[in-house]
């Protein structure tokens, strides 16, 4: 019996230890659960995918439709400037013909001088002249056959040198005429640079102000107009480059200088569609 005193001592003692290695129980039950967290936003719905997926299809269809109607207006825009070189060529077509008729009719009962008057009008200003000039020796010296070949030679010289130059400039008349506006620059100064004194000059120099104005570069258009005037004061565009200018003022603001060049062309080409515009725009800048 006494041999288990010792071994029963040492089962109690282990038993009154256990209790105290355990950790100790705490009771959460009195504070208070914790919220979920404020920043996490609910997963959308299916609704509002398509939803947005039909925003953007709408509006990829509304910016498909803005690019058509620029492209349409930029079409619109280069047509127009077609139909304003076209006018100005069809004016300066009915002025020409109408120019021509006064030399044809001064010498009607010429056949020669009949058969060479397309041909000098085409060049503007140099053969005009020379054509009255011709029939004047041949009435004085009727009888005698001298004044028959003398013709003859003068419109073919003048037709084979002005072959080239002729060319050079219905292909920058043709390309103004057609819209092509910048490449009727280059091809207008182009013969400017090879013909500065050729019989198209000033002509050209007139067109290329025309050409200026459709760019639109309003001091360059300036610059050509007054070179008609300044160089080639006995030009038939001089009417014509005084009216652009003074609309081209009346454009910018400056009603003064404008009712100054729009005066001129009243008081010095009376009577003339020039003065007839001019007349109107005075009327529009009162």
């Amino acid at each position: 019996m006494k041999r288990y005193i010792p071994l029963l001592l040492c089962l109690c003692g282990c038993a009154s230890a256990e209790p105290d290695s355990l950790p100790p129980v705490i009771d959460n039950s009195s504070y208070p659960t914790s919220a979920p967290p404020a920043n996490v936003a609910p997963a959308p719905s299916s609704n509002a995918v398509y939803e947005l997926l039909g925003r953007l299809d709408k509006m990829q269809a509304e910016m498909q439709q803005l690019t058509g109607k620029v492209e349409e207006q930029g079409n619109q825009i280069a047509e127009l400037k077609k139909q304003q070189a076209t006018m100005y060529s069809d004016l300066d077509e009915r002025l020409r013909g109408s120019q021509a008729s006064a030399p044809a009719a001064a010498t009607p009962t010429e056949p020669p001088a009949a058969s060479s008057a397309p041909e000098t009008t085409i060049a503007d200003v140099p053969a005009p002249p020379a054509v009255p000039a011709e029939p004047e020796a041949a009435v004085a010296n009727a009888p005698a056959p001298a004044p028959a070949p003398t013709p003859a030679p003068a419109p073919k010289v003048e037709v084979k040198a002005s072959g080239d130059e002729k060319q050079a400039y219905q292909k920058a008349y043709t390309s103004l005429r057609n819209g092509k506006t910048d490449q009727s620059i280059e091809q207008f100064k182009a013969y400017l640079s090879q013909y500065p004194t050729g019989g198209y000059a000033d002509v050209t120099y007139y067109w290329l102000g025309e050409a200026y104005r459709v760019k639109p570069d309003v001091d360059s258009a300036r610059q050509a107009y007054n070179t008609v005037l300044e160089k080639y004061p006995n030009s038939t565009k001089v009417a014509e480059a005084l009216l652009k200018l003074g609309i081209i003022e009346a454009d910018q603001k400056n009603a003064d200088k404008a009712r100054e060049y729009l005066t001129r062309v009243t008081a010095e080409f009376p009577n003339t569609p020039a003065a007839h515009s001019a007349e109107k725009k005075l009327m529009q800048l009162k």
